[in-house]
């Protein structure tokens, strides 16, 4: 398998994870109680994330996104195997705790596990908050991933390498964590395994 499908493959399975989850679509002019939230399906890419002018028609935005990107690889020419060393990068917007869609907890003793849930009522002066809990919407994005990894022996024909870890984490810089609020970024990293397409010298060709 070529490197291109490689990347097609672990894009198409994304594709399918992502449909699984919704997140809040940016709007970096209205981010406070104006904001009418809007949500979506994380974008899979593969290698970049794509600017607004060059989105594919179906994507509502860059962000919220997945991007696998082939990192590195190794080809063991003896057993014919080539390890590919993949690292997804997601990412997602979230400046603070909309009402729309936001259920809030309040005891009730009658209620499974004591707890039942309200949404916040429109023109109420709790529909939103600005806080930093937007970071709790990438980590719930990378646990759908890690769960769906998790269980795959195989991604669209790649083996999923379990004798090495999956890792997973923030994106820093000089040892601090990446702050760009409300946007929030990290990272997962694995290897698949594949065979190695033998080529054929040209030279060679007629007397095969």
């Amino acid at each position: 398998m070529n490197f291109t499908e490689c990347v097609d493959n672990v894009v198409a399975w994304l594709d399918d994870v992502c449909k699984e989850i919704e997140l809040k679509v940016p709007d970096d002019y209205l981010n406070d109680d104006d904001y009418n939230v809007a949500t979506t399906h994380p974008a899979a890419f593969p290698l970049y994330v794509p600017g607004k002018d060059r989105l594919p028609p179906n994507v509502a935005a860059p962000i919220p996104s997945v991007c696998a990107q082939l990192m590195e690889g190794s080809d063991d020419l003896k057993e014919g195997k080539r390890i590919l060393k993949i690292r997804l990068c997601l990412s997602c917007w979230n400046p603070g705790t909309h009402s729309d869609g936001t259920y809030m907890p309040r005891k009730n003793e009658e209620a499974l596990g004591g707890y039942s849930y309200y949404r916040l009522s429109e023109g109420s002066s709790q529909t939103y908050k600005r806080n930093m809990n937007g970071w709790k919407d990438a980590f719930n994005f990378a646990d759908l991933i890690l769960r769906k990894l998790e269980k795959e022996e195989y991604i669209n024909g790649l083996r999923l390498v379990k004798e090495s870890d999956i890792k997973f984490g923030l994106f820093t810089e000089d040892g601090n964590i990446w702050d760009y609020y409300p946007y929030w970024h990290n990272w997962i990293t694995f290897d698949l395994e594949t065979g190695i397409t033998p080529m054929v010298p040209t030279a060679y060709e007629d007397l095969i």
